[in-house]
């Protein structure tokens, strides 16, 4: 093997920028910028803007990848070349400017999630681009191959060479007593990762792509792996998988939900297999290739009906969701793989062709997958609340306003409409909000109210200088619903109560001989744990919760253990002080007192963390002082 020199991978790496340069300068901007956000994380006060632009750069690496190749391969003029990076410039624009300037109360997943779609779909324009047009199915493979050995190279020799780099600098250091910035590592892996990756990754992009269609040898190290490895895993999954149909069929019982993932997992296994495996099928001692791959689509029918049983199942339950609605999708786009496969009416260039044009499809408009899983779930809410007489004619019934107390937040504490509904229903509104907050925002039923709900949770988060809040808690409480209580079993929140800094009841230690602080930040096991330990003239105290037993809290010694009435106290909490992180609560009510043979205690918590669900509460964390009077 001849190794280049120094002047060919010169005149090499000055080629492909001149290729592919602004494929390059893209991958240049999105390093510069990570480096920025590494440099300057703490005084950087507002990051999407170049989070966005990051985002941004990376889906240009792709795009202009994609405008370069189509215009080599069509043979196209420098100016043609140039209206497509513009076009293509103009798309990266729209998809900046698409995305969240701020971290604000706001929904802010959506257009990430948009993203993600529009990435997935560029990146498998960049796998067909050169052969868009029909027939050269082995230069389509073989462009492809390059691909993916071109990418496992680059990403193969980016490791090495940043882990090189980073034993150099950890040898300089141990050596030398040289002492590097810890940031300096994560720049060296961004620069790799991002410039070196890239710029090396389109170096090896052919430029004769009609050459690529004469080509008809082929790697053997690519057939083992997919026939030798991926083959055996991809039989081993259909077993399973058709002994759980038909565990279905003799149990009649339903799918779970996961199984439509697994079954997704397969099959993109599967389509992987056979399309690395696809030029070996043309030869006669393979010709079991071309078989087997036609069964694999006739195999996966009957597995994709168990994905839309399963699928469906869950939508009539709980409505369309963004990860429904993709599951959904991707089941018919599989559907009609496999029906084309199994008629001769497609070749493996529609694989990546349809889904690309699919999910590009979906992207959008009132059937596309934000609006149609938007609408479901409103509608879905609507009901519930149609049913309960809690709506009538798209407006809230007995709402509930938001006034300001005498500290200027606002409160509302009249939920009228909580009574109208029972736990069940109550906590699908809490999860259908939550989504809404989750993914969509409340847009759609903003006209529900008569109050402008988002002025007044703007307001609140200016007095309390934060950036964040709650949403979903503040629409369902203007429906006149609760959205701190508990609904069953499965259901569990944390309630977490302080005692009020501005109470006057103060304990007097001077009354007091020892004080024993404690600060247990810890979940508690379901049997006797030991909140703090101390010894007082010779004897061991230690105190203990058992969450086992009603959050039995003791004070033990050797010889005797005195029992504390900490599950009244809680009780009481909860009752008068059911409000999620309440502040206000007075330190004689989070008290207990108590004494054994040689001392007078009292228990002072300035912190209880709680853990409930309709049937227990279980304590988790716990803080305070023990206030100990030796008796004379």
């Amino acid at each position: 093997m001849k190794i280049p020199s120094i002047q060919f991978l010169y005149k090499n790496a000055k080629a492909s920028l001149h290729r592919f340069p602004l494929t390059i300068i893209s991958a240049f901007t999105g390093v510069f910028i990570s480096i920025l956000l590494i440099e300057e994380n703490d005084s950087i006060k507002n990051m999407f803007p170049y989070i966005n632009l990051l985002l941004t750069s990376g889906l240009g690496i792709s795009l202009y990848f994609c405008t370069t190749v189509f215009a080599i391969r069509e043979k196209k003029s420098s100016k043609t070349t140039a209206i497509f990076n513009i076009v293509a410039t103009l798309i990266l624009v729209l998809i900046y400017i698409s995305l969240p300037t701020s971290d604000s109360t706001h929904n802010i997943s959506l257009p990430y999630i948009k993203y993600a779609i529009y990435s997935v779909a560029i990146h498998l324009l960049v796998s067909f681009i050169p052969y868009i047009s029909k027939g050269q199915l082995n230069g389509f493979w073989n462009y492809n191959k390059i691909l993916f050995t071109r990418l496992w190279t680059a990403a193969f020799f980016s490791g090495i060479l940043f882990a090189g780099l980073a034993l150099a600098l950890l040898s300089m250091k141990l050596l030398f007593d040289i002492d590097f910035n810890e940031k300096l590592y994560a720049e060296i892996f961004v620069v790799i990762a991002g410039l070196f990756n890239t710029w090396y990754f389109v170096s090896g992009i052919p430029v004769d792509f009609e050459k690529l269609d004469e080509e008809i040898e082929y790697p053997k190290g690519l057939k083992i792996f997919a026939q030798y490895i991926l083959l055996p895993l991809l039989i081993l999954y259909f077993v399973i998988l058709y002994f759980y149909g038909g565990k279905i069929l003799i149990l009649w019982d339903w799918p779970k939900g996961i199984v439509s993932y697994l079954i997704i997992c397969v099959s993109v296994l599967g389509i992987l297999t056979f399309l690395l495996l696809y030029p070996y099928s043309n030869q006669n001692e393979d010709s079991w290739i071309k078989k087997m791959s036609k069964s694999f689509y006739g195999i996966l029918l009957p597995l994709l009906a168990i994905l839309f049983i399963a699928i469906l199942m869950r939508m009539d339950d709980y409505g369309i969701t963004v990860n429904r609605y993709i599951v959904l999708f991707l089941g018919i786009w599989l559907t009609t793989v496999c029906v084309f496969m199994l008629i001769g009416k497609s070749t493996i260039k529609f694989i990546p062709t349809s889904l690309a044009i699919m999910l590009v499809f979906v992207s959008f408009g009132p059937w596309g997958i934000f609006s149609v899983s938007e609408r479901a779930q409103v509608n879905r809410l609507k009901n519930i609340l149609e049913k309960a007489k809690i709506i009538k004619e798209d407006k809230i019934i007995n709402e509930s306003i938001w006034k300001k107390d005498t500290n200027g937040n606002f409160i509302t504490s009249n939920l009228i409409n909580d009574q109208m509904l029972n736990d069940s229903l109550r906590k699908e509104v809490k999860s259908i909000v939550n989504y809404l907050d989750d993914h969509h925002g409340f847009s759609s039923i903003r006209g529900w109210f008569t109050q402008k709900i988002d002025s007044v949770i703007n307001a609140q988060m200016k007095k309390e200088d934060s950036r964040y809040a709650n949403e979903a808690m503040y629409y369902m409480k203007s429906m006149g619903l609760d959205y701190n209580k508990y609904y069953d079993s499965e259901s569990e929140d944390m309630f977490t109560f302080f005692y009020s800094d501005t109470d006057e009841s103060f304990t007097k230690v001077s009354n007091f001989d020892y004080l024993v602080s404690f600060d247990t930040n810890r979940p508690y096991a379901s049997n006797e744990s030991e909140v703090c330990k101390f010894t007082i003239d010779a004897v061991d105290y230690t105190l203990c919760i058992n969450t086992l037993k009603d959050n039995e809290v003791k004070l033990s010694t050797k010889n005797e253990a005195v029992k504390l009435d900490f599950d009244k106290c809680l009780s009481e909490l909860f009752s008068t002080y059911h409000n999620r992180d309440n502040n206000d609560v007075p330190v004689s009510k989070m008290e207990l007192t108590g004494c054994t043979s040689k001392i007078e205690f009292k228990v002072s918590f300035n912190m209880i963390s709680v853990k409930q669900n309709s049937s227990s509460k279980k304590v988790e964390n716990l803080k305070g002082m023990i206030f100990v009077r030796v008796k004379k």
